[in-house]
């Protein structure tokens, strides 16, 4: 127990062995979660979470160097330069996909936090990253599953319905308020023979999205409907 107490204090010293160190678990880190987006199709993947991750770290390592070295400087000054960009990387993965339909919002966070867990790796935090690094797979993993579920049973509902003429429109509006659903917002893009509808519904109580789903499919001239999350 006391060798590997003086192994981990070891590690945590700024030497060649923990700079090494500390670099690759970033990268791996970075990746491990950049794996989880990227096999999502999110705009940021595999690549960009292990730079940034890596990127963190060397720069929070190299801070503290240079306090060492020249013993003035803040060894948060380049960690603070770090939070700052990453915010500017982060807005490229947020896309507005209708009037107020926004995605990206969690890669943007991910990016956010895994910049951070960066910094905690390349300060010699060791612990205490581990701990992160396993919250943020809990979080965009574990609780992925569980957020759906809660969107899928809400009150208010997101789709989008591709019907062929406005007798498909109308059926479908006649559908929804016929239920005693509301909509709150209607965009309708119309091409040679079809219309899509981009529809915001207010269902007034919780409902199994899946059902209203079906039911729309099931409608005369309804060629495609999918909920946007």
């Amino acid at each position: 127990m006391d060798n590997l107490l003086h192994v981990w204090q070891y590690l945590e010293e700024l030497n060649a062995v923990s700079v090494a160190l500390r670099l690759v678990t970033a990268t791996v880190m970075g990746g491990i979660i950049g794996l989880e987006r990227g096999a999502t199709k999110h705009a940021a993947g595999l690549r960009t979470f292990m730079l940034v991750c890596l990127g963190a770290a060397l720069a929070q390592i190299v801070d503290m160097r240079c306090v060492m070295i020249y013993g003035t400087g803040d060894p948060v000054r380049l960690a603070q330069g770090v939070i700052n960009g990453i915010g500017f990387l982060g807005v490229g993965t947020i896309v507005v996909t209708g009037r107020s339909h926004i995605k990206g919002l969690t890669t943007a966070a991910t990016l956010w936090t895994t910049a951070v867990l960066g910094i905690s790796i390349g300060s010699g935090y060791i612990f205490s990253s581990i701990i992160t690094f396993a919250l943020i797979m809990i979080v965009i993993k574990m609780m992925a599953g569980f957020s759906r579920k809660q969107m899928q049973h809400n009150r208010y509902l997101q789709v989008k319905v591709e019907v062929s003429g406005n007798e498909g429109a109308k059926n479908v509006v006649t559908y929804l308020r016929g239920n005693g659903y509301r909509i709150t917002e209607i965009e309708k893009k119309k091409s040679d023979e079809t219309i899509l509808l981009g529809l915001d519904i207010d269902l007034g109580k919780k409902v199994n999205h899946d059902l209203v789903i079906e039911a729309l499919d099931q409608l005369k001239e309804v060629e495609f409907v999918t909920e946007i999350f």
